[in-house]
């Protein structure tokens, strides 16, 4: 038998508020039994993706993520998104984007956990959809 992911759970020093930053990015709210100094916050996701399940932890971040999020934007550009997220929160790191449209951004969130996004359905389909 498989086993489906259930949750794509996030280390970090205050639950809460890293969960309000993602509830932000991905337009899913924070579980109603969340609340600020928690020590764990919980996002369900819609259409049956895995949940962000985020636990407080006494180390901070040290070194690049081994495991990040690739976001697909939706009703939004890959560079209208990234706007969108550098205004409520994230860093920019990296540009991997190429003179012909493709490629993607690398942000953080802020506690410094990296993420890409990458060009939206409708980008994809306007450069032949190859998928970078």
């Amino acid at each position: 038998m498989p086993s489906p992911i259930r949750n794509v759970t996030i280390d970090c020093a205050d639950p809460y508020e890293l969960a309000k930053f993602w509830s932000q990015v991905i337009g899913a709210p924070l579980h109603p039994e969340c609340e600020p100094g928690d020590e764990e916050a919980f996002i369900a996701t819609p259409d049956g993706q895995p949940g962000l399940l985020f636990l407080r932890v006494p180390e901070g971040k040290k070194v690049k993520n081994r495991i990040h999020l690739d976001l697909g934007p939706n009703g939004n550009t890959r560079d209208g998104e990234m706007e969108r997220l550098l205004g409520i929160g994230a860093t920019f790191l990296s540009d991997f984007r190429r003179d012909d449209g493709t490629g993607f951004v690398v942000l953080a969130d802020p506690e410094g956990n990296e993420f890409c996004i990458e060009l939206s359905d409708e980008e994809l389909a306007a450069v032949g959809n190859r998928g970078d």
